[in-house]
């Protein structure tokens, strides 16, 4: 409720800020031209693009609970055979109750955290070059790039892992609020053979963003 006596018309002509209180934090309302009130408050979130089901994957031998010191992560995703092509898994969705710009901003919000892919070659070695966009989940037609295909990865048929930070990252305007989405593509150097890959479960997405209700 506003505090004290003031009223929109303080808002609007005045510029004074009115203050609502959700009885844990109060939050500065704002007016429209219509003198309605909104209020916008900051909410932190931390995505886990390669988290695993409670239960385990359904048909599989992957139970949710493993072992200390093995790993789990998302579905893995095989490329087809055609060397130096990029073949991409399927968007990995963060979806919120709540929505909201990144910090606020259009563009130059700021992300964090790091991603951790896990790679391998159906039969043999090879060499695999991982990728992974970003994109508002509306906006997964004109994703951003977030990791070029510039580093290769010599693979086996034992899975090899490769970790990536996200050093405050800024956002752009195809990518600047959530809900967003992430996918994970990669080329292989070896025609004939196929590739492996998946998001691991201690990659995170982590920032920060403003909700108005």
């Amino acid at each position: 409720m506003p505090r004290g006596n003031a009223g929109i018309d303080q808002v609007m002509r005045q510029g004074n800020l009115i203050y609502l209180d959700d009885g844990n934090n109060s939050y500065p309302a704002r007016g429209d031209i219509y003198g309605r009130l909104f209020v916008a408050y900051w909410e932190e979130f931390e995505f886990r693009p390669g988290k695993m089901p409670l239960a385990g994957v359904a048909g599989s031998t992957l139970s949710g609970a493993v072992v200390s010191g093995t790993r789990t992560g998302a579905a893995t995703t095989t490329s087809g055979t055609v060397a130096s092509s990029t073949y991409w898994g399927s968007w990995i969705p963060f979806n919120h109750m709540r929505s909201g710009k990144i910090d606020g901003q259009t563009t130059g919000g700021i992300l964090s955290g790091q991603v951790t892919v896990g790679l391998k070659v159906g039969a043999g070695t090879g060499t695999v070059a991982p990728t992974f966009q970003l994109a508002n989940t509306a906006n997964t037609a004109a994703p951003t790039t977030v990791l070029a295909l510039a580093t290769t990865v010599t693979c086996s048929t034992a899975e090899a892992y490769a970790s990536y930070d996200l050093n405050y990252l800024q956002t752009d305007a195809v990518m600047n609020s959530v809900p967003f989405s992430i996918r994970m593509g990669v080329q292989h150097g070896q025609a004939g053979s196929t590739a492996i890959f998946r998001i691991m479960e201690s990659s995170r997405i982590i920032g920060k963003f403003e909700v108005i209700s």
